[in-house]
C-alpha cells in the first residue's frame, strides 16, 4: 500500500528551500571547525530553521531586509548571512592585536 501525499507548488517549494538551508547552515557549523556530527546536525537545523523563524518575528533584522530588497526568500538568506558574520568574526579576530 503506497501513502499519497499531495503538496501544492508552494509548498514543495518552501520544503525545498528549508531543506537547502538546513544544508547550507550546517556546511556552515562545519566550516567553523565543528566536526563532530552532532553540532553539524544540531547547527544545521537551527540555522536552517528557526533563523527564518526568528528573522519573520523580527522584521527589522538583517535577513528581512535584504531578502526584501532582493526578493530571495529568507531561507535562503539567512544560511548566507550566518556565514558571511561568521567570516567578518574570523576577520576581526585575526586582525585584534594580541
Amino acid at each position: 500500500m503506497a501513502l499519497k501525499i499531495k503538496i501544492s507548488a508552494t509548498q514543495k517549494a518552501l520544503i525545498e528551500h528549508y531543506g537547502y538551508g538546513i544544508i547550507a547552515a550546517g556546511y556552515a557549523t562545519y566550516q567553523l571547525n565543528h566536526r563532530n556530527i552532532k553540532e553539524i546536525v544540531v547547527g544545521g537545523l537551527v540555522g536552517g530553521l528557526l533563523v527564518p523563524i526568528l528573522a519573520k518575528v523580527n522584521p527589522k533584522s538583517l535577513i528581512n531586509q535584504i531578502s526584501s530588497v532582493t526578493g530571495a526568500p529568507t531561507t535562503l538568506v539567512a544560511p548566507a548571512v550566518d556565514a558571511a558574520l561568521a567570516e567578518a568574526q574570523k576577520v576581526a579576530k585575526a586582525d585584534t592585536p594580541k
